[in-house]
């Protein structure tokens, strides 16, 4: 008689059913460049207010009529003509906030080296990125647009960028007098660097920047970032423009119902997505946060540094007192006091595109 085997996989089976790596899996670590070029600003407590303000004085009419001599008595001096400056007054209130990760005791108690402390990174690299979503959202209150190839409406959008669609935005900068980020580099003695322009910044969605690296003129960061400063994800330059990328840049699914060729992202041919992509100048845009000053770079998820005006908050099992009576539960949660203001309206373009597919 054959002697039946007791076996750990049909008869009796392990407490612990899966062997649990100790190293995570890497989540997407996504770039969020919308702080760039903000201008910071920074609300402190028990001022007695919610809302901040920016004040801007107003360049004065040109004077261009010669002052003729002082003749007479005091009384003639005093009558000279005098301007009032216009003053511009841009407000916003600041809003808080914040998510939250509630958890058991099981949690700890069944996980190996203690979750939790995972699960902080992970409420801090959201707090990055939905604190660059709400910056981006302000950057799409832009109201000077420009449509693929001069279009008038999204849904006749049936091309990728060209470099007459930064040209024309460029165009539209210049023209009220904005303000560059980086002033002209002529280069170095070094074989291949590439001299370049004073230049607006621009921030686009990673499948457009393939359309980008593709233009006429196009200087790849590598050629020029041995003399001159460059930026976190900054990809090149052209156009006068300095260019950064990131995938949460703002996508219309379908956004384009002309008929063209196929070769642009979308569902099809005559379905294009459209893309939103921003230049724009100095002080153009603010951020504000509550008793620290926000990023003024570029920062990706997960990075060591915690994003500024951020607070990371833990709660172990058994510190609520009676509202957790059998020590059980514990909380993550992260929080934030926020605002985004467009503070010179024409210092801002939002270019909507295409992108091919390659």
């Amino acid at each position: 008689m054959a002697a039946t085997v007791t076996t750990l996989t049909s008869n009796i089976t392990a407490p612990v059913n899966f062997v649990l790596m100790k190293r995570l899996l890497s989540a997407a670590r996504k770039k969020l460049p919308y702080f760039n070029g903000t201008l910071p600003g920074t609300l402190e407590k028990s001022q007695g207010s919610a809302s901040v303000k920016w004040r801007r004085i107003e360049n004065l009419a040109v004077a261009t009529t010669a002052l003729s001599e002082v003749t007479g008595t005091a009384a003639a001096f005093l009558g000279r003509n005098a301007v009032q400056p216009v003053v511009t007054d841009i407000t916003v209130a600041i809003a808080k906030y914040g998510n939250l990760i509630l958890t058991t005791e099981e949690v700890d108690f069944f996980n190996v080296n203690s979750r939790s402390i995972e699960l902080v990174d992970t409420m801090g690299a959201n707090a990055g990125e939905s604190l660059n979503v709400l910056m981006r959202n302000e950057f799409d209150n832009a109201t000077t647009l420009r449509r693929a190839g001069g279009q008038t409406t999204d849904s006749s959008i049936s091309a990728a960028i060209v470099l007459n669609d930064i040209k024309a935005s460029v165009n539209l900068l210049n023209r009220e007098s904005a303000m560059k980020f980086t002033s002209m580099a002529t280069g170095s003695t070094n074989i291949g660097t590439t001299p370049i322009r004073d230049a607006y910044f621009g921030i686009t969605h990673v499948d457009v920047e393939e359309d980008i690296r593709g233009l006429t003129g196009f200087n790849s960061v590598q050629t020029y970032g041995g003399y001159t400063e460059t930026y976190p994800f900054e990809f090149g330059e052209v156009g006068g423009v300095r260019w950064f990328s990131t995938e949460i840049a703002p996508i219309t699914s379908d956004g384009s119902t002309l008929v063209s060729q196929n070769g642009l992202h979308g569902s099809s041919a005559l379905l294009h997505d459209v893309y939103k992509t921003f230049i724009y100048g100095k002080e153009a845009i603010g951020s504000v946060g509550l008793g620290n000053m926000h990023a003024t770079t570029a920062a990706e998820m997960y990075d060591p540094k915690k994003p500024p005006a951020v607070e990371l908050i833990t709660h172990k099992a058994g510190s609520s007192g009676i509202y957790d009576a059998f020590n059980e539960m514990g909380s993550l949660a992260w929080k934030s006091w926020f605002a985004a203001k467009i503070l010179n309206i024409v210092w801002i373009v939002e270019v909507r595109t295409g992108a091919s597919t390659f």
